[in-house]
C-alpha cells in the first residue's frame, strides 16, 4: 500500500459526505434484471446503495472500494453515510438503502414490527471493554454490585445488554440494570468521571477502550466479546448486514456479490498494517501504539463467516436479551425470517 492513501481516504470521505446530503435512494432501473435476481456470479456491473455509520464500518467500506473488492465483484457502489444508528436502521426500513450495516436488535425489531427487514451476513461483534482504575477496591465485575458503572451507549443499547448477559453468566449478576447503579454518559466524557471517582468502572465504547489501554491507567474487568464468546462459544455478532425481503428476491445476485466483496475486505483489513495507520489518524488517536491497539482489538472482532451456525448463534444471542430488554420493548422470540444463509452461493 502506498502513501496515497492518505489522500484516497479524504477524497472518499467528501464523497461520502456528498452523497449522504444528496440521500440518493436504492434500487434503480436494474431491480427487475434477470442477471441481479439470479444467485449466480454478477457479469456485468450492478448498482448497489449501501449504507453506514461513521467508525468501523466507514473503514470497511472504504478499503472495499479503494482495494477494488467491489469493482473486481461487479458492484457499482454508491455509498450514504448517516451520523447515527437510528438514521440508519429507519434508511434500510425505508429503502433509502438496498443494504445498511444494521444492529441485530434494531433489525429484530423491525422484522418483528413487519417491516421486511433481513439479515444476510455479518461484520462484527463488540470491541468494547470494562475498565476500572489500577487504585481501584474493585477488583472483578462480580464486585460492581451496589456500585456505580457508566455506559456510554446507555441501557438501551445493545452493547449494554450484551454486558448484561456477561455479567450474569460469568460474573453472576442477575440483572446488572438492577444489581448495579448504570450511570449514562457520552463516551467522551465516560474516563474523566472514572478518573475523578464519580463512577467505579465503564463500559467504554472502541475508540475509548484503545485509549484506556494505552494509557496504563486501568484494568480490564470484563472484554465483552471475549466473555460472551467463552460462556456460549460464538462471537456475539451485533453489527449485521441487513436489507429488506423485497429487495432480496430480485437482488440475490447483487446481495451475494457484496458479500463476496465483505469477505475479501475483511480479509484484507484482518493482514494489512497500514490499514490501521491511516484508520488511527482518522480518529485522532496519535499515540505510535494506537495502530497495532486498533488491530488487536478491532480486526480480531470481525467476523469472517456467515453460515447457519452463525445465524443460529445470532439467535441464541436474541434469546438471551429478550429477559434483558424485555419483551414488550424488545421481541417475544426470534422473527421467523429474520436470517437468511441461503443467498451465500456462487461467491467464487
Amino acid at each position: 500500500m502506498t502513501c496515497s492513501w492518505r489522500w484516497r481516504w479524504q477524497v472518499v470521505l467528501l464523497g461520502v459526505a456528498s452523497l449522504a446530503l444528496a440521500a440518493c435512494g436504492g434500487g434503480g432501473g436494474d431491480a427487475e434484471s434477470a442477471e441481479a435476481a439470479s444467485c449466480a456470479p454478477l457479469g456485468a456491473k450492478q448498482p448497489l446503495t449501501l449504507g453506514v455509520n461513521p467508525g468501523a464500518q466507514d473503514l470497511v467500506t472504504f478499503v472495499m472500494q479503494e482495494q477494488g473488492f467491489a469493482e473486481k465483484h461487479n458492484l457499482d457502489l454508491t455509498v450514504n453515510s448517516f451520523q447515527n444508528p437510528s438514521a440508519l436502521h429507519a434508511a434500510i426500513g425505508q429503502h433509502t438503502v438496498d443494504v445498511g450495516f444494521g444492529g441485530l436488535t434494531a433489525m429484530a425489531v423491525a422484522r418483528q414490527q413487519g417491516r421486511g427487514a433481513m439479515i444476510f451476513d455479518v461484520l462484527t461483534s463488540p470491541s468494547n471493554v470494562v475498565v476500572t482504575r489500577n487504585d481501584s477496591d474493585v477488583q472483578n465485575f462480580s464486585d460492581l454490585r451496589g456500585r456505580k458503572l457508566g455506559a456510554f451507549g446507555g441501557r438501551s443499547s445493545a452493547t449494554f445488554a450484551i454486558t448484561s448477559i456477561v455479567a450474569k453468566e460469568r460474573y453472576g449478576i442477575d440483572d446488572l440494570g438492577k444489581d448495579v447503579d448504570i450511570i449514562e454518559a457520552p463516551d467522551a466524557a465516560m474516563l474523566g468521571l472514572l478518573d475523578a471517582g464519580n463512577i467505579d468502572a465503564a463500559l467504554i465504547g472502541t475508540t475509548a477502550t484503545v485509549q484506556a489501554l494505552l494509557s496504563g491507567k486501568y484494568r480490564t474487568l470484563s472484554d465483552i466479546s471475549q466473555d460472551y464468546q467463552a460462556a456460549f462459544g460464538a462471537l456475539p455478532g451485533h453489527v449485521l448486514a441487513a436489507t429488506t425481503d423485497d429487495y432480496a428476491e430480485s437482488h440475490c445476485g447483487v446481495l451475494n456479490a457484496f458479500s463476496a466483496a465483505l469477505d475479501d475486505t475483511v480479509a484484507f483489513i484482518q493482514t494489512d498494517p497500514d490499514v490501521w495507520s491511516v484508520y488511527a489518524k482518522k480518529i485522532e488517536l496519535t499515540d505510535p501504539r494506537a495502530p497495532e491497539m486498533l488491530h488487536e482489538r478491532v480486526a480480531s472482532r470481525y467476523i469472517a463467516d456467515w453460515n447457519q451456525e452463525q445465524a443460529d448463534a445470532e439467535a441464541k444471542l436474541i434469546e438471551q436479551l429478550i429477559p434483558v430488554l424485555g419483551a414488550d420493548d424488545f421481541v417475544p422470540a426470534v422473527p421467523a425470517g429474520l436470517f437468511r444463509t441461503d443467498l451465500r452461493t456462487a461467491t467464487s
